[in-house]
Parts: C-alpha cells; structure tokens; sequence
C-alpha cells in the first residue's frame, strides 16, 4: 500500500461541504468526498497556525511535545520562519517510512529544510536579498528540485500562491508517474495565502477554491491510472494491490478579521508572541498584576484568558507569563493587515479542520477514527495504511 497525503491549508470542514454539495463548480472536491470516508469536526491543535499543525500530523504529537510551537522562531539574525526539520524534537513519519525503507516524496510540506527525504521540494523561505531557488536547492533534493524548476518553473508565475499551487502539482504528478513513491506528501497553500489577504467573500477566494479543485483532480487522475496496475507481493510474502490511498486533509480554519491589532504598539517588550488569533505575554509590567490584567479585559479585542491546559499543550507555559485569545474579527499581528486568520483556540465556533480518506480499506480509517479527537488522528491513520512504527 502505498499514500498520498494532501494538505488543503486553512479549509475549515463547513467550507469543504459547501465545495462538495457544488459539483458542477468544483467536480473534483464533490467526487472524492462521495468516494471518501469523511470526519467532520476535527478539533486543530493550539497554537493553530500551519507549522505547528502541520508538525502535530507529522509527528502525532501535540505542539509541547513536538517543539515546533510556533510559525516562527527568535534567532540572533532575528525573526525567522521555524522551517527546519531539526526543530521537530520527535520521530516524523518521514522518519518512520525511511526506518521501513519506504520512499518519500513532499512538496512544499512545512518544517522539512533538511530533512532526509528522498525527492523533497521543502517550504523555504527567504530573506533580505536571498535567492528562492538557491534557498530550496540549499535544503532539499538539489537534483530533483533543479529538474522540477526548469521543466515546470513557468506555472510559478512569479512565486504567487496559485501559482506555487499549480507548480506543486505539476510536480507531483510527475513524480507519481515516474517514480511512485510510497508516501508522497504535498501542501497546498493558496487558499490559505488567499483568505489572509482577502477575506471568505473575495472572488480571489474563489478563484483559490477552483484551483484547489483542479488540483485534486490531477492527482487523483495519476493516482487512479497507478491503481490500475497490477498486485505485487510485500517483502514479507503478502499480496498486496499496491493502490494509493489518498487522504485530504485541512491544518485549522480561518475567521474573517475586520481590525488587525498590534499589541506591541500598546505593551510593548511584555508581548512575548503574537500569534493572529492569540498572543502570550511576559509577566506584567505593573506593581499591580491583577490591575494589569483588569486592563487588558477592557479592550474590545480581548476575547478570553488562555487555561492552563491550553498554556501548557500550546508549549508556552515555560515561555510566557500567560495568553489571551482575541474576539472573532480581531487578530494580533507583528506587521500587515489581515482580512482572515486563524491561531485561534480550538473551541471558537466554526473553526474545525477535516479529513477523508479514499481507500479501499476501510478498517484504516474506523480504526483510528477519533482516536483524539483531532489533528492526531491523520497520523494514526497515515501509520495504519503504511505499517509505520510512531504512534
């Protein structure tokens, strides 16, 4: 058995329904759900922003446990993304497949710069005066990736979300077609990219929601004429049909943001990390705490208190003083604007993640089916399919 695991960044389940129920518009999306078992629901993990979800999946464990608690990290050259493997602190399914000397493939996955894997396009990113293509070439497969840019390097279109979208795919169903490997893992991040800079109601949205469709349709296209072959037998004497499961999955939700907050413009150095839908802070810088905190309930983007738990899950416990969560339609940035975001905690309304599996062996997905509850589950599922030893 062999796996393709898609990332649809930022799709929240009420979002893909509503994609699905409109087959004449998105034809693909509607298909694959008919054909797939499908979780509504599914609790993200928090801090919910693409890196720490998507290590969460990668690893089956929760942010504290895995390392990666936020999109970024503090370096002494200053604010950058937390793209390298080496933050991850737990074994990647990448690293289980190549204990079992399976062949992995992962295009534009986040927190892989580095990370031992066979064809591998990372998620790099640049800064200052850097080059994109050295950057990649730096940190994944230089041959692989080098043959990807110059046979499909046009659909880049200057490095633009639907563009990065079209060139992925392009690339990946390259790869199935030549060299099918056994996990094939691709993100796929326009939609996401989209809704921060547009907001749900955009028709640029719209357009990312047909490019996600189309996307999918080239896959699985490759992915069926691959199931057509023919049974091979397993190392250990099994017979196994050899088929792709395809599993579609969504990192967290989005929430429509209509005023952008930059707490550092009020608190200063006492903000530890703004994360959109949260931020953590330093211990108070008054004599009086509670008056301190009284303060920040005034203001009309507090939403709540983080709980202990979720300080704790979050990684953040030994790193800041406490956290808060901003209203729906607040967010807490650095810098920019923002017309959607997400890094929210994982009980506001409208804000859960799915995932559905197309697999002919249905026992894979009923037997990891809420396991948690949330993001972990893909992992359990993904090891299910693969034999793979992580959780």
């Amino acid at each position: 058995m062999a796996m393709i695991v898609i990332s649809f960044d930022g799709v929240k389940d009420i979002e893909f329904e509503k994609m699905a129920s409109l087959p004449d518009v998105y034809p693909n999306i509607a298909k694959f759900k008919a054909e797939s078992m499908y979780r509504a629901g599914v609790k993200t993990v928090f801090v919910s922003n693409t890196y720490p979800t998507h290590t969460t999946i990668a690893t089956g464990k929760l942010p504290k446990d895995h390392g990666v608690i936020s999109n970024y990290i503090n370096t002494k050259n200053g604010r950058r993304w937390a793209q390298l493997a080496s933050h991850i602190k737990a074994k990647t399914i990448w690293d289980a497949a190549f204990e079992k000397g399976l062949t992995v493939a992962s295009i534009l996955w986040p927190v892989t710069c580095g990370a031992n894997i066979k064809w591998h396009m990372p998620e790099a990113h640049i800064h200052g005066k850097e080059n994109q293509i050295v950057e990649n070439l730096r940190y994944g497969s230089f041959l692989f990736q080098l043959q990807a840019f110059l046979r499909y390097g046009k659909k880049l279109k200057g490095f633009t979300p639907l563009g990065l979208d079209d060139f992925s795919t392009s690339v990946v169903c390259d790869l199935l077609k030549k060299s099918s490997p056994d996990l094939m893992l691709i993100h796929l991040l326009a939609y996401d990219s989209t809704s921060h800079r547009y907001g749900s109601q955009s028709e640029a949205l719209g357009d990312a929601r047909k490019s996600l469709d189309a996307s999918l349709g080239k896959i699985l296209e490759v992915a069926d004429s691959l199931n057509d072959s023919a049974d091979v037998v397993d190392s250990a004497g099994v017979v196994d049909s050899g088929n792709y499961a395809v599993l579609v999955f969504s990192d967290h939700g989005h929430i429509d943001v209509f005023e952008t907050i930059n707490l550092r413009e009020i608190f200063g150095e006492n903000v530890y990390e703004q994360c959109g839908g949260s931020a953590f802070f330093n211990f108070a810088p008054h004599e009086n705490r509670e008056s301190f905190l009284t303060q920040i309930e005034n203001y009309p983007w507090f939403g709540r208190f983080l709980t202990d738990e979720e300080m704790k899950d979050s990684g953040y416990s030994n790193l800041a003083a406490y956290g808060i969560a901003a209203k729906k339609s607040y967010c807490f940035v650095d810098e920019g604007q923002h017309k959607s975001n997400h890094g929210y905690p994982t009980d506001y309304e409208d804000y859960n993640a799915f995932y559905a599996l197309r697999d002919k062996h249905s026992e894979h997905f009923l037997q990891t089916e809420q396991t948690h509850g949330d993001l972990r589950d893909i992992t359990a599922i993904i090891s299910k399919v693969l034999k793979l030893d992580i959780v």
